[in-house]
């Protein structure tokens, strides 16, 4: 596991562009809940990007999302070496406290009783054979590990003592690095390296934002137009074009 050469923030009000760019959320209204509560305003072109990728999941992108997308991201700024890394404040991973992990395992003596069970059968016989040892042979076992480091994983030293980037219902805290550094965030309690993809990226010139809403199963990306048929025509993702004025009801960032 590399340590992501990332820098604390401290003038936070790199950030504030975002915020004044955003559509207001207004509850128990009428009017609709616009997509632009997440993404400001501003730019050329929208595009969104199906988590729908080996490793994707609710809320983040896998390595190999991620890492194609920073390819095509890096061409389109003339700060590539310069951007802002926004992750939520509220990762698990994050916190103090423990986590725990589950790690397969054959159980030699379970594996002995079922054989005898499945082996007195002609009709269970072929079964045990075919996804009897992958599907019953196996042992949960927790592994408990302290998080009471995790600034000291992949994060700078300090960062969650550090003042957070406030978005309306979400706090973020605030790095900057180069576009890269994005694929290098995560943690390691278990067995293997789990990314964690940024939240908020954007480089200096603001020629474009990432955004991955915990809540979503989309990213949701502004830029150019240029930008974004580059996405598209990669034929590497599954994409939707949108306009910060949709209505969130209407776009797949749920499903």
């Amino acid at each position: 596991m590399e340590k992501a050469n990332l820098a604390l923030v401290d003038d936070l009000s790199v950030g504030d562009w975002i915020r004044e760019s955003l559509h207001p959320l207004v509850l128990f209204s009428d009017i609709p809940v616009t997509i632009g509560i997440v993404i400001p305003r501003g730019y050329e072109s929208y595009v969104l990007v199906r988590h729908s990728g080996p490793g994707d999941r609710h809320g983040g992108l896998g390595d190999e999302t991620l890492s194609r997308l920073v390819e095509i991201l890096s061409k389109f700024t003339n700060t590539p070496d310069q951007c802002l890394h926004a992750l939520w404040e509220g990762y698990g991973w994050m916190q103090e406290g423990s986590i725990g992990g589950i790690l397969p395992s054959r159980h030699p003596k379970s594996n002995n009783f079922l054989r005898a069970i499945f082996q007195k059968s002609k009709l269970l016989r072929p079964i045990y054979g075919r996804i009897g040892m992958y599907a019953t042979m196996r042992r949960i076992r927790s592994q408990v590990k302290s998080l009471g480091h995790a600034q000291s994983l992949t994060l700078p030293e300090g960062i969650m003592a550090s003042k957070r980037f406030e978005l309306p219902n979400r706090n973020y805290l605030l790095m900057s690095g180069s576009i890269e550094e994005a694929t290098k965030v995560g943690w390691n309690f278990v067995r293997s390296f789990q990314r964690q993809s940024p939240n908020l990226l954007w480089p200096i010139d603001r020629k474009w934002i990432l955004v991955t809403e915990i809540d979503f199963n989309v990213t949701l990306i502004g830029g150019s137009v240029e930008l974004v048929k580059n996405i598209i025509n990669s034929g590497q993702f599954t994409t939707q074009i949108f306009n910060v004025t949709d209505a969130i009801d209407g776009l797949p960032v749920v499903e």
